[in-house]
């Protein structure tokens, strides 16, 4: 007979700026749990109908899943009114590459970085995984890159 062990993790909680456009940060709130890794890693998007919440509104999902050896990133971007599509869009597509170039320093590799998302996010998730190379989606590039 088999039987799943499930492993629990401790775990640590960070706010840390990901993007800058001007003199506003992107923050990314990244859910890391403590061990050496590689574990996989998911970038949270909140729902919010396009325009409302923010990178804690899933925290009800995000810390039981890092808690099950899973990095969380869970991202706030830019909404209407201050900006429209695809700026929403562009901000996750830099999110993730910014996580797979930082995949050591965030105990994963970056052939383990997922999506998700919730409602509205869960759109933006299944669009930037089904146009992962849209220039209008990809316009920020990373520095150094």
């Amino acid at each position: 007979m088999n039987t799943a062990t499930l492993t629990r993790y401790d775990i640590d909680v960070e706010d840390v700026e990901y993007l800058r456009h001007g003199d506003k940060p992107l923050l990314a709130r990244i859910y890391k749990p403590r061990g050496t890794g590689p574990f996989p890693l998911i970038i949270d998007l909140h729902g919010g109908a396009w325009c409302n919440k923010d990178r804690a509104s899933d925290a009800g999902t995000d810390e039981p899943l890092a808690k099950s050896g899973v990095v969380v990133v869970s991202l706030d971007f830019r909404m209407p009114p201050d900006a429209g599509y695809p700026a929403s869009l562009q901000d996750v597509n830099y999110a993730i590459r910014w996580c797979k170039s930082r995949a050591k320093e965030l105990k994963t590799r970056p052939d383990l970085v997922g999506i998700l998302g919730v409602s509205s996010g869960g759109h933006q998730a299944m669009l930037s995984a089904m146009r992962p190379h849209d220039p209008r989606y990809g316009a920020l590039p990373l520095p150094g890159k």
